[in-house]
Formats: structure tokens, sequence, C-alpha cells
């Protein structure tokens, strides 16, 4: 059954580290989730305990984006193309800076905690548990074996591709990386929000590089032309008067290879149904990977399937699902996303 992964979760766990309340759930505070994570606007945001860094990243963007209006859009707006140039620049920079804060602020996939092994009660014996549960429990999934790892954080078995991350202290569902830039995991419920991210960034790096690369040609082309000076002097004097071009070309020089080859890498990762942790630790060297489906399977799994609503409500601390009255729309929903 492909709801099967879901039987695991089908008992509401205690949420948070605060003993329950009588008669329900201890609401969440506002500054906490599970682990390490942050809470933000009632519950609407979370981020990871480093999403500062996210701050950062986006001046990475800003700064530059307000420096090539300002030395080199300017000197292209009068151009045969220069208003349609202008057009797709602002709008790679608005899409970038949005899908960045999108995916610093919301869940990537974040699985809730049960109770400490010894409070959970067995009916059986009458007597609460005072071992802990076995380190592995064996799984066959899609022919191939699995071992579920029991999470001693969490309290749970990791269903497969889940991870423990070590920064957020979270079990994140389809884990693929902690990314220190955003300050938050990249998992199953943002992985496409992070690859949007990951492509509009680099496509306004390389179309940044080549305005300013090509301003400077064409102002040493001028100075050729105009006063008949050689190509190394006219170069000369056009880095004289355009230094900020030049430094901001370097700069994205220097952006370019990283943001391009990331985009690069995560579209391998997505062709072959791997995810960054998989890969680097090479789960599937032996060639025998049981999620893979084709090409075409493989980047609708990735980036075209439904997003599953959060398990929790952030600003309650309350399970939406999955419970024993689980809905069977969200059922249907899981099962959809799990394919």
């Amino acid at each position: 059954s492909r709801l099967g992964s879901l039987d695991w979760l089908r008992h509401p766990p205690r949420v948070g580290r605060q003993p329950p309340a009588p008669g329900g759930l201890q609401p969440m505070g506002e500054a906490t989730l599970y682990g390490d994570s942050k809470v933000l606007c009632s519950g609407r945001f979370v981020s990871g305990p480093d999403a500062r860094s996210c701050a950062a990243t986006l001046m990475m963007i800003c700064i530059p984006s307000i420096l090539w209006h300002v030395d080199i859009g300017g000197f292209f707006v009068g151009s045969r193309y220069g208003h349609m140039l202008l057009f797709v620049v602002v709008l790679l920079q608005v899409f970038s800076l949005l899908l960045l804060s999108a995916t610093a602020l919301s869940d990537p996939g974040i699985v809730p905690r049960q109770e400490s092994f010894t409070e959970q009660y067995d009916a059986r014996t009458k007597s609460f548990r005072m071992r802990q549960p076995p380190r592995h429990y064996d799984l066959v999934l899609r022919g191939h074996n699995f071992k579920l790892k029991y999470c001693t954080t969490c309290n749970i078995y990791r269903p497969p591709r889940c991870t423990h991350c070590s920064v957020c202290e979270n079990c994140v569902e389809r884990f693929d990386h902690h990314c220190p830039w955003i300050g938050n995991c990249v998992g199953k419920r943002n992985y496409r929000l992070f690859y949007a991210f990951v492509s509009m960034t680099g496509a306004l790096n390389i179309i940044s590089l080549l305005t300013a690369i090509g301003k400077v040609v064409v102002m040493t082309s001028a100075k050729v032309l105009n006063f008949g000076k050689g190509v190394d002097e006219a170069l000369a004097a056009t880095i004289g008067e355009t230094p900020l071009t030049v430094a901001f070309a370097l700069y994205c020089l220097g952006l370019v290879w990283f943001t391009v080859g990331l985009c690069v890498y995560h579209t391998y990762l997505i062709v072959t149904n791997q995810t960054t942790y998989e890969q680097i630790k090479g789960a599937y060297s032996d060639g025998k990977n049981p999620f893979y489906g084709g090409l075409q399977r493989n980047i609708k799994d990735a980036l075209c399937t439904p997003i599953r609503p959060r398990y929790f409500d952030a600003r309650s601390g309350s399970l939406r699902w999955p419970t024993v009255a689980t809905s069977p729309e969200v059922l249907q929903c899981a099962a959809k996303s799990n394919e």
C-alpha cells in the first residue's frame, strides 16, 4: 500500500518539549517549534536556527541588483532591446528575492516527534516501557531492503529518505541538505522553491555578467573606432572610466560558477531522483535506486507532485494529520506526493 509509510504516524504524538496539558495538547510557544526551528508570525512561517544568514544572502542579491540599475541598466536602456532587457532583469531579481524568502521561511517537511519511550504505556503489559525500541527496523520497499533507523532525539523510526538535521535538531522528510545560505533545511516541502531560487539566481548572474562585459566591450569598441586607439589602450581607458562596472563583472564572475554549478548539480539530482545527502553518501552507488522511475517521472516527482499539508499547526502545536480521524482527502494527497 502506498499509504503504508504513514502507519508509523497514525497515533498523535506529544508536541513540543513540554508535557501535555490536561485535556489536550500544550500550545506551542511563539519562539520554538520542534528542536531548534523557529516559529514566526503566529506559525505562518518556520525557519531554521541560523535564519539570520538569509539576510546576508538577501544583501548579496539586493546590493548588486541596485548597482546594476545604477551603472549598467541605464547604459542599455536607450538601445533597441534595452527596455526588454530591463524588464527581464527586474523580473529575475524580484523572483530571486521572493523565492529566497519563501524557501527560508517554509516548513521543509519536519516530522512530528513522539514522546519519550519511557512515557509510552503498553496496554498489553499494563506498564510503561523500560527499554528503548530496537535501533533498526527492517522494511521491504519496492523490492529493496531498507533499515529504518530509530531516532533517539525524535523518538520515531525515520521513514525512507528522512534524515535528522543536526543543525535544526529535527527529522526532515526527504531531507536534501541544510543550506547555510538560507538558514533552513531543504526537504520535501520546499525543495522545488529552493531549485527555482537557484535557477533564477543563476540566470540573473549570467545576464548581469554578460551585460557588464557588454558595456565594457561597447565602450572599448567606440574608443577604437572614434579615436583610433589600439585595443589594449582603449580597454585600459575604459577600465579607468568605469571601475564600478569592472568590479561588478568580477563579482558576478566569482558567483556565477557557484550558482550555475549548483543549478546544474541539482538538475542532475532531479533527473536521477536523488537527494544531496544520498548522493554525497553514495547511497545508490551500486546503481540500484528504488526511487528511480525514468526521466519524466523523476522530474514530476521532484517538481510537479502536490505538496502535502503540514503535519502540525505551528501556531497551536496541534497535529493536523495523520491521525486516526484523518480525512480520505488528506490521505489521498499524501499518497500522490509519495508516488
